[in-house]
Protein backbone atom coordinates (compact mmCIF):
# COMPACT_ATOMS: atom_id res chain seq x y z
CA UNK A 1 0.00 0.00 0.00
CA UNK A 2 1.31 3.14 -0.88
CA UNK A 3 2.18 6.01 2.17
CA UNK A 4 2.45 9.72 0.93
CA UNK A 5 5.31 10.85 3.12
CA UNK A 6 6.69 14.46 4.10
CA UNK A 7 10.07 15.17 3.73
CA UNK A 8 10.90 14.06 7.46
CA UNK A 9 9.08 11.00 6.98
CA UNK A 10 10.86 10.85 3.79
CA UNK A 11 14.49 11.24 5.32
CA UNK A 12 13.00 8.83 8.26
CA UNK A 13 11.95 5.62 5.67
CA UNK A 14 15.33 6.54 3.77
CA UNK A 15 17.39 5.70 6.24
CA UNK A 16 14.78 2.51 7.59
CA UNK A 17 15.34 1.62 3.68
CA UNK A 18 19.23 1.38 4.17
CA UNK A 19 19.17 -0.57 7.14
CA UNK A 20 16.85 -2.98 6.09
CA UNK A 21 18.30 -4.32 2.75
CA UNK A 22 19.42 -7.64 3.65
CA UNK A 23 20.55 -8.25 -0.49
CA UNK A 24 21.21 -5.17 -2.46
CA UNK A 25 19.79 -1.85 -2.01
CA UNK A 26 19.59 0.69 -5.05
CA UNK A 27 19.91 4.56 -4.71
CA UNK A 28 18.72 6.90 -7.84
CA UNK A 29 19.44 10.62 -7.17
CA UNK A 30 20.24 13.68 -9.81
CA UNK A 31 22.27 14.56 -6.26
CA UNK A 32 24.58 13.12 -4.07
CA UNK A 33 24.76 14.31 -1.10
CA UNK A 34 25.70 11.88 1.64
CA UNK A 35 25.08 12.94 5.15
CA UNK A 36 26.99 11.42 8.05
CA UNK A 37 24.50 9.11 8.98
CA UNK A 38 23.92 8.04 5.33
CA UNK A 39 27.59 7.49 5.19
CA UNK A 40 27.61 5.06 8.22
CA UNK A 41 24.62 3.03 7.18
CA UNK A 42 26.62 2.54 4.22
CA UNK A 43 29.64 2.00 5.26
CA UNK A 44 27.42 -1.16 7.44
CA UNK A 45 25.88 -2.21 3.99
CA UNK A 46 29.78 -2.38 2.49
CA UNK A 47 30.62 -4.55 5.78
CA UNK A 48 28.14 -6.99 5.55
CA UNK A 49 28.85 -7.48 1.79
CA UNK A 50 25.48 -5.85 0.81
CA UNK A 51 25.32 -4.85 -3.15
CA UNK A 52 24.75 -1.19 -3.05
CA UNK A 53 24.49 0.60 -6.23
CA UNK A 54 24.21 4.53 -6.33
CA UNK A 55 23.04 6.18 -9.30
CA UNK A 56 23.10 10.18 -9.25
CA UNK A 57 22.95 12.91 -12.31
CA UNK A 58 25.20 15.72 -10.84
CA UNK A 59 28.79 15.38 -9.58
CA UNK A 60 28.82 17.57 -6.30
CA UNK A 61 31.28 15.41 -4.45
CA UNK A 62 34.39 16.55 -2.96
CA UNK A 63 37.14 14.78 -3.87
CA UNK A 64 37.39 13.26 -0.15
CA UNK A 65 34.05 11.69 -1.22
CA UNK A 66 34.96 10.50 -4.24
CA UNK A 67 37.33 8.65 -2.55
CA UNK A 68 35.45 7.20 0.10
CA UNK A 69 33.25 5.35 -1.70
CA UNK A 70 36.13 4.20 -4.31
CA UNK A 71 37.56 2.61 -0.98
CA UNK A 72 34.17 0.83 -0.61
CA UNK A 73 34.32 -2.54 -2.06
CA UNK A 74 30.46 -3.54 -2.31
CA UNK A 75 29.18 0.09 -3.29
CA UNK A 76 29.17 0.93 -7.18
CA UNK A 77 28.26 4.10 -8.53
CA UNK A 78 27.34 5.32 -12.24
CA UNK A 79 26.69 8.69 -13.28
CA UNK A 80 23.43 9.02 -15.36
CA UNK A 81 23.46 12.52 -17.12
CA UNK A 82 19.69 14.23 -17.50
CA UNK A 83 18.56 12.37 -14.29
CA UNK A 84 15.32 13.60 -12.98
CA UNK A 85 14.12 10.24 -10.84
CA UNK A 86 14.75 9.85 -7.40
CA UNK A 87 14.14 6.18 -5.90
CA UNK A 88 15.19 4.27 -3.33
CA UNK A 89 14.83 0.44 -2.72
CA UNK A 90 15.55 -2.72 -1.59
CA UNK A 91 14.49 -6.17 -1.66
CA UNK A 92 11.06 -5.27 0.23
CA UNK A 93 10.46 -1.41 0.22
CA UNK A 94 10.98 1.60 -2.25
CA UNK A 95 10.57 5.09 -1.85
CA UNK A 96 9.92 7.51 -4.83
CA UNK A 97 10.31 11.15 -4.31
CA UNK A 98 9.91 14.45 -6.28
CA UNK A 99 12.23 16.87 -3.54
CA UNK A 100 14.39 14.49 -2.10
CA UNK A 101 18.75 14.07 -2.24
CA UNK A 102 19.98 11.93 -0.87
Amino acid sequence: MAKFLNTSATNYFLEELIKGAREQLILISPFLKLNDRIRELLEDKNRLKIDVRIVYGKSELHPDEINWLKNLTFIRTSFCKNLHAKCYLNEEACIISSHESL
